[in-house]
């Protein structure tokens, strides 16, 4: 599971032209779900827009996943990542 939770990482910057095909997003830091329409924040907006970085719009976090990424919007996998990623009390996957 871990080589998923990095995978599903690396697909969480540098994606607006992922998140635009897609339906649905996740947010692994405050665990909301949402449609790309709703996210108005962006990150690394020096680089081409494709390439700029979405902004959980409930929390403001760089930690948004979408449905594109092929990679399940679940609040499992979303309560994974953010186990893994930031710290929190869910058990660590090996």
């Amino acid at each position: 599971m871990t080589e998923a939770l990095e995978q599903a990482h690396r697909r969480s910057i540098f994606h607006r032209a992922e998140l635009s095909a897609s339906e649905r997003c996740g947010c692994f830091d405050c665990l909301a779900t949402f449609t790309p329409a709703e996210i108005t924040g962006w990150t690394d907006t020096g680089k081409p827009e494709a390439e700029w970085t979405a902004l959980c719009p409930r929390c403001g976090m760089a930690t948004v996943l979408s449905d594109g990424s092929g990679h399940p919007i679940t609040e499992d996998f979303l309560s994974r990542m953010h186990a893994h990623w930031l710290g929190g009390d869910d058990e660590e996957d090996e």
